[in-house]
């Protein structure tokens, strides 16, 4: 499973909720949270961040200029299947 938006395969389209301007993609909330651990595989960060190994969304911290506003929002994952039926 990878993040289609992390890997640069589709933006992150999102509108915030207070004035529906276009909202910026910060980048993976595991990038936010401390500490920094280059080592530690990113499965064991998104597994104790969203505490369930069955959630299959990257999380990412999104910006509106506008409001000022920070939200989280939910990229669903994919499966590397998928792409080979492209």
């Amino acid at each position: 499973m990878f993040c289609p938006v992390c890997n640069g395969m589709q933006p992150l389209n999102a509108a915030c909720s207070n004035c529906g301007q276009a909202m910026e993609d910060w980048g993976r909330m595991t990038d936010w949270i401390g500490p920094y651990a280059p080592y530690v595989p990113l499965e064991t960060e998104m597994t104790s961040w969203n505490q369930s190994a069955d959630n299959k969304n990257c999380m990412h911290i999104v910006y509106c200029s506008s409001c000022e506003r920070t939200v989280e929002a939910a990229v669903t994952e994919v499966e590397m299947d998928s792409l080979n039926s492209v």
